[in-house]
């Protein structure tokens, strides 16, 4: 329902435009599309169906509910769980055809006897090259695979992940790459080196991808998103849009304290306009007094708190005078005018990710 007029808007078109520009950028690799966390907060559902339309051939996510979500909805691409998984869910992996992740070989004794009753479970080996979250230490690399294929697992995959793609250094990076290439040597030497093999994810691809890999990871340049000031590409086209309307407008006069707290207070008489979205949808409360939102193309600061369920902005300077029902957009372009993901990261000390993660199930997806 769409009872206060707020939804986000998520632009099918743009992401198979971005994934479609990575898929030839990359080429020979392919890409595997992440649609963890609810495709970052898009709807892992429709973004996942729009991958596979757009000749992604792989879908990543975190955890196995929601790789079990979308074979449920009936995905039936490869799906490949990045993270840990118990043991009383590994048949349930091995029945919906989901490849999942050995990142240690105290993981594989940790699934112990259970291994044998899963034969052909496909299994994905996590090297650490250097992050120290997860993954076997490259020394350990070809011991945990013999144990893989001994228990007969299917080795499909071998991967890792470069912690510092994004800065402008890149020395820890391509010390990642070298000890990855390395592991690929010695698995390759011995008849053990699997089909699948990964290491970039958004910003990797754009500087540190190889022929050698069957894959890059794409996640948040997927959705239009920068991975980062130094990784920047003005080819990725925003895939959402968050919007609400106006539901209050009124006067405020010289001397009066504006929400929680009281921490504006008007100097002047104000136009002022309420609007109804807060953090229980995910707009911050970080962003009292110091967010925009677009109005008529314009910016209208926020004045005070934001509260759980509204906020107020500050609409004087408007040419035309706001009504209720006027479009209000938290998140994307109003007529010139734009406030990226990026802008509001940068204004309450986070990352662009954290910005449309944190849109709540609150907010429905719309797709445009």
């Amino acid at each position: 329902m769409l009872s206060r007029g707020t939804l986000a808007e998520i632009s099918l078109s743009s992401y198979r435009h971005n994934l479609r520009y990575f898929i030839e950028r990359v080429y020979p690799s392919h890409v595997m599309a992440v649609v963890k966390a609810d495709a970052y907060g898009h709807g892992a559902l429709r973004i996942s169906e729009a991958a596979m339309n757009a000749g992604v051939d792989y879908l990543a996510v975190a955890f196995i509910e929601e790789a079990l979500e979308l074979r449920k909805s009936g995905i039936d691409a490869p799906i490949l769980v990045f993270n840990h998984i118990g043991r009383e869910y590994l048949h349930s992996a091995l029945s919906e055809d989901i490849s999942v992740t050995v990142s240690s070989h105290e993981q594989l004794d940790y699934w112990g006897a259970l291994l044998s009753d899963l034969r052909g479970l496909k299994i994905h080996l996590k090297v650490d090259t250097g992050m120290k979250r997860l993954g076997v230490r490259p020394e350990e690399v070809s011991r945990t695979a013999r144990s893989i294929v001994r228990m007969g697992a299917i080795l499909e995959g071998v991967y890792s992940h470069l912690s510092c793609a994004d800065e402008r250094d890149e020395s820890f990076s391509l010390k990642q790459k070298d000890a990855f290439d390395s592991v690929l040597d010695e698995l390759d030497s011995a008849g053990l080196l699997p089909e699948q093999r990964h290491l970039c994810n958004s910003a990797g691809s754009f500087r540190f991808n190889s022929d050698r890999y069957s894959h890059v990871r794409l996640g948040i340049a997927s959705f239009g998103l920068q991975p980062s000031a130094e990784v920047f590409d003005s080819n990725l086209e925003p895939v959402l849009r968050w919007k609400t309307v106006i539901s209050m407008v009124k006067d405020i006069y010289p001397g009066e304290r504006v929400s929680y707290g009281g921490t504006f207070v008007s100097k002047r008489t104000m136009r002022v306009a309420t609007i109804p979205v807060g953090y229980a949808d995910g707009y911050n409360r970080l962003l009292s007094n110091c967010g925009e939102v677009l109005i008529s193309g314009s910016r209208c600061r926020i004045l005070g708190r934001v509260c759980m369920d509204q906020f107020i902005v500050d609409v004087t300077g408007l040419q035309d005078d706001p009504e209720i029902g006027d479009e209000v957009v938290l998140l994307g372009k109003q007529g010139a005018e734009s406030i990226t993901a990026e802008e509001i990261a940068s204004r309450i000390g986070t990352i662009n990710y954290e910005v449309t993660c944190s849109i709540s199930r609150r907010v429905p997806r719309v797709l445009i």
